[in-house]
């Protein structure tokens, strides 16, 4: 499973932060700026993971991931996905590493797909 996936992008990395952060928001997520030009996507209830685990829906589940905006050295923006902490055994066992793997997977695929929508995708790679 990738811990990361970019998204090389033929935009400024102020457009490229508000598709990002557009899409996360489309998947449920509250997104925050962070230091130096991240993005902190947060959903669903930690207290409520930590009580009921793996047993609540994919929107409830606690789920953390950032978003790193940089520039490659041929000008492109890179939008860096990243899962969040890696916490989700702790949060509900093999069912939370499994909906945090899924909540990571959902992620990736709304922002390529808003990213493509836009026109301005030129390289996708999960690392």
């Amino acid at each position: 499973m990738p811990e990361s996936h970019d998204f090389f992008v033929a935009a400024d990395p102020e457009s490229t932060r508000a598709i990002v952060r557009d899409a996360l928001v489309r998947e449920g997520y509250a997104v925050a700026d962070g230091d130096q030009g991240t993005l902190l996507a947060t959903r669903g209830s930690l207290g409520l993971t930590l009580f009921a685990g793996g047993l609540l829906n994919d929107r409830t589940f606690h789920t953390r991931l950032d978003v790193q905006l940089m520039v490659a050295p041929d000008g492109r923006a890179v939008a860096r996905l990243l899962r969040g902490s890696g916490r989700s055994a702790v949060k509900g066992g093999a069912l939370g590493v499994a909906r945090g793997i899924r909540a990571f997977e959902q992620a990736a695929n709304a922002i390529h797909a808003s990213l493509a929508q836009a026109g301005v995708l030129t390289d996708s790679i999960p690392s």
